[in-house]
């Protein structure tokens, strides 16, 4: 790299993680405000973070019914999604309200909107509020926006806060870490988080998706129909080689890190808890599932 080249990436560096932020906080305040109606508003008590891993379908998850729980993105496809009734979803990919790639999660989103109870609360990144008022999506729910911009990284303060905008989390279990910790839970279980990402060969003519405690209609698509690629995956997904999955991962478990120090550092009392059976997620003390006591059990 030229020492022009390094320049502009040092100036393209400090932009998207210090200015950029900033400038998008202020711009976006008025409807990240809205975020302080929950913030602490749980302090004190547990939440369950279910992740779609396989693990999930070993689970009642009848028995979550009565406790905070947080799903997101494609868990609405559980078959016990109604029983569980979870009390926030989250959806935090950009895929999902973007019309000019696939065609696919546009029209998951207009699905969810008709299927997600009135009752779960909604937390959405930020780039889909003009595609939601576009076309009337989610009118009867509580809706509550995320900002993100950024990485986490130990050279530059990061914001974790929802009234200004967050890095990229990478996924969505640690999107629901920051919402979760947002809201003061401070004993919060992970089940469903396998991460056992470096598994699974994803591409062209390969897997189309990960395993997951529902049955996922992208298993079934040959993944070397260009038809079917251009449909349900998207240009830079179809790219992804398995060396650059492998540095996905080591930055997504580095990010979890990250934000753990941040989140104890601002509350001591919270602790977060990896109740995966075989999960790869070592960033957090791992529990059984079967040791956590539920009222009546």
């Amino acid at each position: 790299m030229s020492i022009l080249s390094k320049i502009r990436h040092v100036d393209s560096y400090l932009y998207r993680n210090l200015i950029a932020p900033r400038l998008y906080s202020w711009r976006d305040r008025k409807i990240l405000e809205k975020n302080l109606e929950l913030k602490n508003k749980y302090a004190g008590k547990r939440c369950f973070i279910i992740g779609g891993g396989p693990s999930v379908s070993n689970i009642d998850l009848g028995i979550l019914s009565n406790e905070y729980t947080f799903v997101m993105a494609e868990f609405d496809k559980n078959l016990e999604y109604l029983k569980l009734m979870p009390k926030f979803h989250i959806i935090a990919d950009s895929a999902y309200f973007s019309e000019d790639q696939t065609e696919y999660w546009p029209e998951r989103l207009r699905a969810k909107s008709g299927f997600i109870p009135t009752q779960t609360i909604m937390y959405i990144n930020i780039g889909a509020k003009s595609f939601i008022d576009k076309y009337g999506l989610f009118k009867n729910h509580r809706v509550y926006f995320i900002g993100m911009q950024g990485i986490f990284t130990e050279n530059l303060p990061f914001n974790i806060g929802l009234t200004k905008y967050v890095p990229y989390p990478k996924n969505s279990v640690l999107m629901c870490l920051m919402v979760a910790h947002w809201m003061g839970f401070e004993e919060i279980y992970l089940l469903g988080c396998e991460h056992n990402f470096l598994s699974f060969n994803i591409g062209r003519g390969k897997s189309l998706v990960y395993s997951h405690s529902y049955q996922d209609e992208l298993s079934k698509l040959d993944p070397s129909n260009d038809a079917v690629l251009k449909k349900y995956i998207s240009p830079r997904d179809l790219k992804l080689t398995y060396e650059k999955n492998i540095a996905h991962v080591l930055q997504l478990f580095k990010n979890y890190r990250f934000f753990y120090k941040r989140a104890r550092e601002e509350n001591p009392k919270i602790r977060i808890l990896n109740a995966t059976p075989d999960s790869f997620l070592d960033v957090f003390p791992m529990v059984n599932f079967e040791d956590i006591k539920f009222d009546g059990k």
